[in-house]
């Protein structure tokens, strides 16, 4: 069974400021969340693992992540990014679109998580920084 997750970036600069992509495995925080905190910490990294749709799994590089466009072959318009007004709507389209379980978001050059069940002690349902929810699920 997949673990789905919504991987995200707020750029205050567009009119339309999150991008979001899906990612239908391994979405908790000991594999996505360590993926993201570990090896895409800057904004270059974050823009070309959206820019490349949804994937199937991601991993520690882009050339090593399974997107349906690139790997699979899906049509692009089908996975490429959706824009998002604000947090809100993400958070709509995390869970009532994609059925995910975590949304990871980065802004303000850091990585966010708001994950849909109490699993990383998040009973107030908002945002919170990835590497406080790493420490207190993985440790």
């Amino acid at each position: 069974m997949a673990t789905r997750s919504v991987i995200a970036k707020l750029d205050n600069s567009l009119n339309f400021p999150v991008q979001a992509i899906y990612c239908h495995n391994d979405g908790y925080l000991s594999n996505n969340g360590k993926i993201l905190d570990q090896h895409y910490q800057n904004e270059v990294k974050v823009d070309n693992l959206i820019a490349q749709g949804g994937a199937s799994s991601l991993k520690d590089t882009i050339e090593d992540t399974i997107f349906y466009h690139r790997d699979k072959g899906d049509c692009y318009e089908g996975v490429k990014a959706t824009q998002l007004k604000d947090e809100s709507a993400l958070l709509e389209f995390a869970f009532e679109s994609c059925d995910a379980e975590v949304v990871y978001m980065y802004a303000y050059g850091s990585w966010y998580v708001y994950d849909n069940s109490v699993k990383i002690g998040n009973t107030s349902h908002q945002f919170i920084e990835l590497e406080e929810a790493l420490y207190n699920v993985l440790t």
